[in-house]
Formats: C-alpha cells, sequence, structure tokens
C-alpha cells in the first residue's frame, strides 16, 4: 500500500518533467528588435566571416511566437520557438520566416542559443559547416 501511494507521489513529477520542455513565453528574454552583428563559418583553417544578406535589416521576436525581418526591400513574416534542454541545460532557437511572394525563405535552427546582454549568439550547422551568428539588440 506505501509503495502505491509513493508512485502516485512521484508520478506527477515523472510525467511534468521530460527531456526537452516549451519555454513559457514570459519566459523568453530574446523578445524584442535584433540585428545581425556578424555570421562567422568554421573551416579547417579556423573561421572566416560571411555575408548572409540579412545584416542590414532588423529580426523582431513578439511574446506571441510570432517573428517578423524587415529591411528596406520588404518584410518576411514567420515565427520563432525556443526549446529548453534539460539535459544538458541549453537552449535551441528554430526561427521560420517567408516573405509575401515565396521568393524569400529563412529556416534557421540554432542548436544552441545563448544570451548575454545586449548579445545574442547561435550556433548552426548546415550541410556539415559549422556557423556561429551574433545578434545585438537594436
Amino acid at each position: 500500500m506505501k509503495s502505491n501511494f509513493y508512485l502516485l507521489l512521484l508520478a506527477p513529477i515523472l510525467f511534468l518533467s521530460s527531456c526537452t520542455k516549451w519555454l513559457p513565453n514570459s519566459q523568453h528574454d530574446i523578445v524584442g528588435n535584433w540585428k545581425i552583428q556578424s555570421v562567422e563559418r568554421q573551416t579547417s583553417y579556423g573561421s572566416e566571416l560571411v555575408y548572409t544578406g540579412y545584416e542590414n535589416g532588423v529580426f523582431y521576436f513578439s511574446t506571441n511566437g510570432n517573428a517578423q525581418y524587415s529591411d528596406s526591400y520588404g518584410q518576411m513574416n514567420g515565427t520563432w520557438r525556443m526549446v529548453s534542454h534539460s539535459v544538458d541545460g541549453t537552449n535551441s532557437l528554430e526561427l521560420r520566416l517567408y516573405d509575401y511572394h515565396g521568393t524569400d525563405v529563412i529556416e534557421w535552427e540554432f542548436y544552441t542559443i545563448n544570451r548575454s546582454g545586449t548579445r545574442l549568439i547561435g550556433y548552426m550547422s548546415r550541410y556539415g559547416i559549422e556557423y556561429r551568428f551574433e545578434f545585438r539588440r537594436y
């Protein structure tokens, strides 16, 4: 009887804890405007700066999970989602933005994202190449 009681007490804890959790919107400290400061590609010789074409615009992350990018050419709309990984304590970020004509698409998945003051640093792997994005609050 006692063992059933303890199992009953542990069940909600086990049910509510998992390896991956969505962070509630109120806990997101990346809400607001951001600009790309730099993007580096890791090579066998070190790192080199790359130009994404999105350095002149502003990214906006809203509290409801909507995202926007705007520059002098126009605007892209979409969503963002941050996930907290309790196993290693890291956060990942998924950003999906599309223009109205479907000609421009951003589908970035940062496997690690760190925020320090006005800096937001994300790491992404594309086609076996590692990238480091640095954003600044705008």
